[in-house]
């Protein structure tokens, strides 16, 4: 099984890489999006796992372009966006499973063989390990630790409109709106207590839930 992983953290793609030695064969792993669609279009992949919290373009772009050209192989999110307590519609991505972070070795390997078994792929023993297209200037990204919480915030469109922090990390958060059908840009503010003001990009939405990535602060 030949297995593209597009995933920005060096530190969760080597985790990932550990725990599925022995299940894969071929092993590529890339950091950017971008990245992904060239080598995807260069190179037959049985499996495509990724973060949606990408560095240069939303997973979920990426993921549509990889559609959009027939791209057929099985694809799994790893993300910190999958929340664990609720539902996460895969299928909407256009994935077939999504698995959260963090998440224990034999959940990825239960995830990845049930993903492969539908699709009639085999497991070989051995692998071959290659890596690409590190963030630029090689920089190395904190991995996320992402809290749950209870938090109050507002998104500054119009008068500003009140959602809930669920979760949050210092490279996004998960947001409830308490509301229906307010339609948001892709990128907006969102302000955090009294001054921390962060702008932001959806990473995803399913009804009033969204997902979104800090582009910076203020």
């Amino acid at each position: 099984m030949r297995v593209l992983h597009i995933e920005n953290d060096s530190s969760a793609a080597k985790a990932a890489e550990a725990m599925l030695d022995g299940i894969v064969e071929t092993y590529d792993r890339t950091a950017l999006g971008e990245n992904a669609v060239k080598m995807v279009a260069l190179a037959h992949y049985d499996l495509i796992l990724m973060e949606v919290l990408l560095p240069d373009v939303d997973g979920a772009d990426v993921i549509r372009r990889l559609r959009e050209a027939r791209v057929l192989a099985p694809l799994v999110i790893l993300s910190w966006v999958v929340d664990s307590h609720g539902v996460f519609d895969a299928a909407a991505f256009g994935a077939n499973e999504a698995l959260a972070k963090p998440f224990a070795k034999e959940a990825l390997v239960d995830c990845v063989r049930k993903v492969a078994a539908k699709s009639g792929l085999s497991y070989p023993a051995q692998k071959t390990i290659s890596s690409m297209a590190a963030p630029p200037g090689g920089e190395e990204r904190r991995r996320h630790t992402r809290y749950k919480t209870d938090r109050t915030a507002t998104i500054a469109q119009g008068p500003g409109i009140e959602c809930r922090v669920v979760d949050l990390s210092h490279g996004g958060a998960g947001i409830q709106l308490l509301a229906d059908h307010f339609d948001l840009p892709t990128s907006f503010q969102i302000v955090l207590g009294q001054q921390t003001r962060y702008t932001c990009r959806v990473c995803w939405r399913q009804g009033r839930r969204l997902g979104v990535k800090f582009l910076g602060r203020g």
